[in-house]
């Protein structure tokens, strides 16, 4: 795949529209190594380069103190860090 350049045409952030693109035949997608593909799909591990996935918690202004928010907002503090990852 080194010399493998994507025509991304379609963008997508939902894994079962990405899942049933891939089964249809009209393309290839990034899945996550963690669950079962559909009947259709092969995951193939990729080593290089680092795949890295950007994620953002955005709140109203204030309720990040809201119990439940506050909880999971440390929890993925938590994880970054120990990823040695920055969360802001």
């Amino acid at each position: 795949m080194a010399d493998f350049e994507p025509k991304v045409r379609h963008q997508a952030d939902s894994l079962e529209l990405v899942e049933d693109l891939i089964v249809a035949g009209m393309g290839i997608g990034l899945l996550p190594a963690d669950t079962q593909p559909p009947k259709g799909i092969v995951l193939i591990p990729l080593t290089q380069p680092d795949v890295r996935v950007r994620a953002y918690a955005r709140t109203r202004r204030g309720n990040s103190t809201w119990p439940a928010l506050a909880a999971v907002l440390h929890h993925i503090k938590g994880k970054t860090a120990a990823m040695g990852m920055a969360f802001e």
